[in-house]
């Protein structure tokens, strides 16, 4: 499970570094489809599958965010300056 969710931080990162939310949208689809399946066929309770599900989608959209942060610094500071 620490694989899987390193695995959603670098995904979430990335996506947050390239894309606009619209594929955010799309890997959260994704990774909530995915997240129910290996619940249900790992045999867990209810409040374990929800607390999965809950933290896969917590960790993705987080570092999404920290992909966002980075990506407007980085224009920020690279951005062309008038000459004078």
């Amino acid at each position: 499970m620490g694989y899987a969710a390193i695995g959603l931080a670098f995904l979430g990162f990335a996506v947050g570094m390239l894309f606009r939310l619209k594929m955010l949208l799309l890997i959260t689809a994704l990774v909530l489809l995915v997240s129910v399946f290996l619940s249900f066929v790992s045999c867990f309770t209810f409040p374990d599958a929800v607390l999965i599900i809950m933290v896969a989608q917590t960790t993705l959209q987080t570092s999404y965010f920290l992909g966002l942060v980075v990506r407007v610094i980085f224009i920020a500071t690279h951005r062309m300056r008038p000459a004078l």
